[in-house]
């Protein structure tokens, strides 16, 4: 019973963390870690938020509790529980991947997305050639970007002060709010 209360604490200062910083967290994905990649529409940012949060899971990478600079880059390896998302449903209203394909040149079937060696992957993947399917997925494209350390704190320092009146931070602060 201990353990479970614990837990719940944690869930809920997860839950209290995002809340009250969802915007900053959105920016920061978009101007850190997705710099040069892509951008993450509001809207879908919301529902990753909430697709977390409505089954209730700690935000865990194993046993060890992500802390909040790690949690730009470990949501996206929660992309429907599995870290990855189809070719298909990579556009504006998800991620708009734009950058990361003039960059990469290359035909793939998903994006996969994982967190290793202190840094976050994106991985475009090919599961079939000529249409037909393959033993194993081919990494097509990979792109490494360093997870910094302290980089989400000092981006919400930094621009704390600043009062966004963007539709953006509207669309996250109500949605953000309707779900935690």
């Amino acid at each position: 019973m201990q353990e479970e209360k614990s837990s719940n604490l944690q869930l809920n200062e997860q839950k209290e963390f995002i809340k009250k910083n969802a915007y900053w967290i959105y920016e920061y994905i978009n101007n850190e870690v997705l710099k040069s990649v892509g951008t993450l529409n509001p809207n879908f940012y919301v529902k990753l938020i909430d697709d977390i949060f409505v089954k209730q899971r700690d935000i865990k990478a194993g046993e060890q509790n992500i802390n909040t600079n790690i949690l730009p880059y470990f949501i996206f390896t929660q992309l429907f529980t599995k870290g990855k998302m189809d070719y298909t449903s990579l556009r504006a209203e998800t991620i708009d991947f734009t950058e990361i394909n003039k960059e990469s040149k290359v035909y793939y079937n998903y994006a996969r997305f994982s967190l290793k060696d202190d840094s976050f992957y994106i991985d475009l993947m090919q599961t079939k050639i000529g249409g037909m399917p393959i033993d194993k997925d081919i990494v097509k494209f990979s792109k490494k970007i360093p997870v910094k350390s302290l980089g989400l704190e000092e981006f919400i320092k930094t621009h704390k002060q600043a009062n966004p009146t963007s539709l953006n931070a509207s669309i996250i602060k109500e949605g953000i709010n309707s779900i935690l």
